[in-house]
């Protein structure tokens, strides 16, 4: 979800909702939220013998998918799958629509080799069933729209590096760009070249004011994270058409699947697929007039977006269960620091040096690098016997990476920032406790109620004194009786 109007129908779907006073956890009155996700690119392996049906320009197998995700999504008139959006109608000879026109985003910005994707314009979370893991009533089913295009992919990027990247300026009035440094273009050809460009191509954009014309979304201004994997799916990449004699199944020993695989797929994952990353570079802007939408944020707890205490009250959620996974015992794994296995240095870093890296003579002394491996004090890292492995029932990597001052990682690659950002987690505990204290709402039925309760407890408070007032007056007149009464109960008579 990005979403931050309040409407009642969506309210029960959108967990945190604009509509809510109180989101508990440390979240914002009023804020509407959500779990929202960009894909800067996504690889869609295969050969497609020609251009995909509905692609403009003719986009083929393999091509890369730029995608926003986001909800609330168009609930009627979608387009098909496979198929470009019905702008208008279409009718029959006599009139009469045989085709209803289609409601899709408008405004969408398409450069060079990249085509509105007509394969996958989304998902639709519905009511789950019984026994998964997740649980979501009928109420809370809503729509997701895949907002995106494919870009193609030539034999090069599977040869040699290529550098794409995406700029992000968040919120209302923000956009989202996408870039590929890898095509030469003309005004007459939309592919020409093999990728071996060296000038950034911009290949879609996707305006603020497309999401809210429609559907009253926005380009997300949530805190995220990075997400680089190899995934197989059999609903995203593989052959759209089958023949009907085609049984869909999944297994590249059994030869009857063969029809439901790209060719040469089962090979391919014979001999093993990698996805190699060189690396990846963030930069934000500390100058908020120099973008469009809302300033940048900094970490991952933001004050304008906190985060952290939502996570910590819910971390079964960003943990995979058993008996998949046993070592997820949080939200976050530790961060290691050394340990990974090694052969030479080069694989801890050592070959990587910047001029800052340097350690001081004290530091030399800590990590008790002999003049063997000296030169590893310029890099991150040095490949060292590990003095923990069992070798008796070969257990444990022979050797092992130990980190230089400053650098972290199972082999020492990354460097070891610290968070300075905001936190809004850490401002509330600087806070007076009682000022965090949630908010009441006061109905007219709970006002009523409390006023009730009052006036009857003032009520029976008054009554229990008077009947106490009572029965005090009247012990007092038992114990002290008048001469009249000694008279005549009195012996002397």
């Amino acid at each position: 979800w990005s979403y931050n109007t309040c409407d009642r129908k969506k309210q029960p779907a959108q967990e945190l909702s604009a509509c809510n006073r109180q989101n508990h956890y440390g979240m914002h009155p009023y804020q509407g939220r959500g779990a929202t996700e960009i894909d800067i690119l996504e690889g869609m392996m295969g050969d497609s013998n020609g251009p995909l049906p509905d692609t403009k320009p003719n986009i083929s197998l393999p091509y890369v998918d730029m995608t926003l995700q986001v909800a609330p999504g168009i609930p009627l008139n979608r387009p098909q799958t496979g198929h470009a959006p019905l702008k208008e109608a279409i009718l029959t000879s006599k009139g009469q629509e045989q085709f209803a026109a289609q409601t899709w985003y408008e405004g969408l910005e398409f450069y060079g080799n990249t085509s509105l994707n007509p394969y996958f314009y989304g998902t639709y979370l519905g009511e789950t069933k019984k026994g998964e893991p997740v649980t979501r009533t009928k109420k809370e089913a809503f729509q997701a729209d895949a907002v995106g295009a494919m870009h193609q992919l030539t034999p090069s990027h599977f040869k040699r590096m290529h550098t794409f990247r995406i700029e992000w300026q968040p919120g209302p009035g923000g956009r989202i760009d996408w870039f590929t440094k890898a095509h030469k273009i003309n005004a007459t050809h939309s592919i020409e070249g093999d990728g071996k460009g060296t000038d950034w191509v911009k290949a879609f954009t996707l305006m603020d004011e497309t999401l809210s014309s429609l559907m009253g979304s926005q380009i997300p201004n949530e805190p995220s994270y990075l997400i680089m994997n190899t995934a197989i799916s059999s609903t995203w990449g593989f052959p759209y058409d089958t023949p009907e004699w085609c049984e869909r199944c999944y297994d590249c020993s059994n030869s009857t699947c063969s029809c439901a695989f790209n060719p040469g797929f089962c090979n391919m994952m014979r001999k093993g697929v990698a996805m190699s990353i060189d690396h990846i570079r963030v930069y934000q802007s500390k100058d908020d007039s120099a973008h469009v939408g809302n300033p940048h944020t900094m970490g991952c707890d933001p004050p304008e977006y906190p985060t952290r205490e939502y996570i910590q009250g819910h971390e079964f959620r960003y943990m995979r269960q058993p008996p998949f996974v046993l070592e997820d015992k949080h939200s976050l794994r530790v961060v290691k620091a050394g340990g990974g296995k090694c052969k030479v240095d080069n694989d801890c870093g050592c070959n990587i040096t910047t001029s800052d890296s340097y350690p001081s003579e004290t530091e030399q002394d800590e990590l008790h690098v002999k003049s063997s491996s000296s030169k590893c004090l310029l890099g991150r890292g040095q490949c060292l016997p590990n003095g923990a492995a069992d070798h008796f029932f070969g257990q444990g990597p022979a050797r092992v990476c130990k980190c230089n001052k400053g650098f972290t990682g199972p082999n020492c690659l990354a460097i070891d920032h610290i968070d300075d950002s905001p936190s809004a987690h850490a401002m509330v505990l600087e806070k007076n406790l009682l000022a965090n204290v949630p908010r009441v709402l006061l109905t007219p039925f709970t006002l009523v109620l409390v006023i009730a309760f009052i006036v009857s407890f003032i009520g029976s408070f008054i009554v229990v004194n008077a009947k106490k007032r009572r029965e005090d007056k009247e012990s007092t007149s038992i114990s002290l009786p008048s001469e009249s009464q000694r008279l005549v109960t009195g012996r002397s008579i």
